[in-house]
């Protein structure tokens, strides 16, 4: 039982990374030694509803600070540098390092389109899912020269934990190193 339950792991994490590809020309990217990359909440849903129908839903909303802490501090100091950690630890071999850079001259735009913070139920746990679309871009233009779109990019389930905000940082880690595997196949 418990190989065939690591087989359908690894196969399903092999899978979620296979659908993850640069598309277009990211190729001005080499050689690059910094490159900033920015995160856009803008319209994103949890699970297909409004962050408002989420937060009804969550019984950790009822806690004030928890509630205020999900649309800030989470996001900037659990989920965005779980991605950036593991996306610099991809490319460290080609020389480039991604970060709050706002004068490199090519930015990353992280634009999530839907998390869904998965559950906690033991071995019935469901992991955390994230959508979104990566844009490569010049500095100070929205218009991408290449793009990645992430669908339901998800952590290990053998990742469990009963923190909502855990399970999407471990979701956004498998983002950063989804990212950083494509960036270090640039040629």
């Amino acid at each position: 039982m418990k190989r065939i339950l690591f087989t359908l792991t690894i196969c399903f994490v092999v899978l979620s990374m296979q659908a993850q590809k640069i598309k277009g020309d990211a190729s001005c990217l080499k050689g690059q030694e910094e490159i900033n990359i920015i995160f856009d909440y803008k319209g994103v849903t949890y699970d297909g509803d409004s962050e408002a129908k989420y937060l009804k839903s969550e019984d950790k909303a009822k806690d004030p600070d928890w509630k205020a802490a999900w649309t800030s501090s989470f996001r900037t100091e659990k989920w965005e540098p779980r991605l950036v950690e593991d996306l610099n630890k991809e490319i460290t071999k080609s020389g480039m390092e991604c970060g709050d850079f706002k004068e490199a001259s090519y930015t990353i735009i992280v634009k999530l389109t839907d998390i869904d913070p998965g559950s906690f139920a033991g071995p019935m746990s469901m992991p955390a899912k994230v959508s979104g679309m990566v844009s490569f871009v010049k500095t100070g233009s929205t218009t991408p020269f290449a793009t990645m779109e992430l669908k339901k990019i998800t952590h290990s389930p053998y990742f469990m934990s009963p923190l909502p905000e855990m399970r999407v940082a471990e979701a956004f880690s498998c983002i950063g190193e989804a990212i950083g595997k494509q960036l270090s196949k640039i040629k």
